[in-house]
């Protein structure tokens, strides 16, 4: 599913967000990528060379305030980022040699959750990332 500029514009405005080019063209990376990028790879994306690397930065912490973008750490050095709306539940698994990300679209944590809302706690959230080694790079092993 394509979204056109008016889509994009319409999420920001119904998260009380400020419409300029530099949150379009954000939205418009997160939603055409598959799979979480880093402020550096979001920001060599971006067409409008005005936009600098700190108006990413500031552009990534408002969608994350408002809900829009989950912030994913896979215990590199670098933070990922990953459009939340219109996207199902998922988890990433990372190739430790190639750094290949794949998507994992099972979940086994929802009874985890279920018990937890019992013992009172509310806004429950999780990340579940694996690691290993992909078959590529077991094939170039071998």
């Amino acid at each position: 599913m394509i979204m056109k500029s008016d889509e994009y514009k319409k999420i920001l405005n119904e998260n009380s967000l400020r419409i300029t080019t530099p949150r379009l063209d954000i939205i418009k990376i997160l939603r055409e990528n598959h799979k979480p990028l880093t402020i550096s790879e979001i920001h060599k994306k971006i067409k409008n060379r005005k936009t600098d690397l700190a108006t990413v930065y500031r552009t990534l912490n408002s969608f994350i305030k408002a809900k829009l973008v989950n912030e994913i750490n896979f215990n590199d050095e670098y933070k990922r980022y990953e459009l939340k709306i219109d996207r199902h539940h998922h988890h990433h698994i990372v190739c430790n040699v190639c750094k290949k990300i794949e998507n994992i679209d099972t979940c086994i944590t929802n009874e985890i959750e279920k018990d937890l809302k019992k013992k009172g706690y509310a806004d429950i959230s999780h990340s579940l990332e694996f690691f290993g080694t992909c078959s590529d790079c077991v094939e170039e092993d071998k």
